[in-house]
């Protein structure tokens, strides 16, 4: 079920900027207050958008389950080898090691956003 041509436009509007800001704030988060998990749900809900305003199968070809589930995947395994990274060599959390860390955090949070909604919308589907 598509949206009206004014919600669809406004999203297409918006979007782009709340990537822009997500990304902003996974980059700039050791000179300001935000964060991975911000940048995230903030990506997160951008991909939502899209998907309530223009429906799920149209997104869908974008934004492919896979695809997603994937980069949740990848995203988990490299904050779990930066960690250990930073453990083992004792390195202080300085600029160069936090926003990798946030990027990745950013990217896992909003990719399971975007995960635990097409999970939702599947068992609307099945209704």
């Amino acid at each position: 079920m598509k949206m009206s041509i004014v919600a669809r436009t406004t999203t297409k509007l918006v979007s782009p900027f709340l990537v822009t800001y997500a990304a902003y704030l996974m980059l700039y988060s050791s000179q300001s207050p935000g964060g991975g998990f911000q940048a995230g749900v903030i990506l997160g809900v951008a991909i939502i958008l899209l998907i309530t305003s223009h429906g799920y199968r149209r997104v869908r070809k974008k934004f492919k389950k896979k695809l997603v589930s994937s980069m949740e995947g990848v995203s988990g395994i490299i904050l779990i080898l930066l960690l250990l990274l930073t453990a083992l060599l004792y390195l202080p959390p300085l600029e160069e090691t936090v926003i990798p860390f946030n990027v990745f955090v950013g990217i896992k949070v909003g990719a399971a956003f975007t995960m635990i909604f097409y999970t939702i919308t599947t068992f609307m589907e099945r209704d």
